[in-house]
């Protein structure tokens, strides 16, 4: 999980031994609307992807991101 990780702990602006799959709005302040975008356009920028809208809206948490992950064949 170290490159989805990365990700994470640089948008959110956590430690990276923070990032785990609990880690969602409700866990981490700095979880915003305007971050939870940041976030979703990294992703598919690092994993060469395109997130649908209903994607985008329902991922709320790091461990239901690297399930949609695994869903487009990138294992994590």
């Amino acid at each position: 999980m170290s490159q989805l990780a990365a990700i994470v702990s640089g948008i959110l602006e956590i430690p990276l031994n923070e990032v785990n799959d609990d880690v969602r709005p409700a866990t981490v302040a700095s979880w915003t609307s305007l971050r939870h975008v940041q976030l979703m356009a990294a992703v598919e920028e690092s994993y060469g992807i395109k997130l649908a809208a209903r994607e985008l809206r329902t991922t709320r948490s790091v461990g239901k991101l690297r399930e949609l992950l695994r869903t487009k064949g990138i294992e994590i």
